[in-house]
């Protein structure tokens, strides 16, 4: 009888053999590193007369490409649901991101890369309340009370809650999915970024991550709680004996 066995990543190092899925230690997205991208961000609010949002609770993650050649590509946003809970902070990153020009690529053995950068975005400290120097204060969420955000808890509660049963499988195949840990330390918008090809399956590995039993401490930016989204890589192989 085969067995499946799960490996379960949150932060893969690759997306292919060509893109790095994060920037390695101590080389930054952009040219005079997280500070520099916050000033640029704010002197083009104010250069373009962008509008604030009217909602100052909206919080968005930018994700970009920054290809070898350090130009930069939009990576698409799956979870529409949180990009119209945060449309204005959605469009503000994307729009100013088009005038940012000092974009600085990864460098892997000498050779310059393409990765993915992330920036957070939380419009209502770049306007008026923009400083000289700003740089949000991050915090991840945590699961439960375990050490190391509760990663190691959350994903053999994940594992132990996927029944495999009545499935067959004779080769490796990966699955990514994507959700929101809301401000309120709940689960919400679950989506499969990547399926398994089996509808079925996929159910079951949406109810595994559903009904993880831990709440979550949420994330906050400058000490408020926001809606985080959190991406689950899930790699599985085959035990032929």
């Amino acid at each position: 009888m085969k067995k499946l066995y799960f490996l379960i990543f949150f932060f893969p190092l690759m997306i292919s053999a060509q893109i790095l899925e994060y920037f390695p230690n101590y080389q930054v997205p952009y040219i005079g590193g997280y500070e520099s991208y916050y000033k640029d961000f704010h002197d083009i609010i104010v250069a373009k007369n962008l509008e604030p949002c009217s909602n100052k609770e909206e919080f968005y993650q930018l994700k970009l490409l920054i290809n070898a050649n350090k130009s930069v590509s939009f990576i698409k946003d799956h979870n529409e649901q949180n990009v119209a809970k945060n449309k204005c902070a959605y469009t503000l990153a994307r729009e100013v991101a088009q005038s940012q020009k000092n974009w600085n690529a990864a460098i892997v053995d000498g050779f310059p890369k393409a990765a993915v950068a992330t920036f957070l975005i939380f419009p209502a400290d770049l306007f008026e309340n923009y400083q000289d120097g700003y740089l949000p204060k991050f915090s991840y969420p945590t699961y439960g009370n375990y050490k190391n955000n509760g990663v190691e808890e959350f994903r053999k509660g994940i594992v132990n809650r996927i029944d495999v049963r009545g499935f067959d499988w004779n080769d490796r195949f990966n699955i990514i999915a994507e959700f929101i840990i809301t401000k309120e330390g709940k689960i919400e918008n679950i989506v499969m970024i990547k399926s398994s090809s089996m509808i079925e399956f996929d159910k079951r590995i949406v109810y595994g991550i559903q009904s993880t039993k831990k709440m979550w401490k949420p994330a906050t930016v400058n000490g408020k709680p926001v809606d985080y989204r959190y991406r689950l890589t899930l790699n599985a192989v085959t035990d032929p004996l």
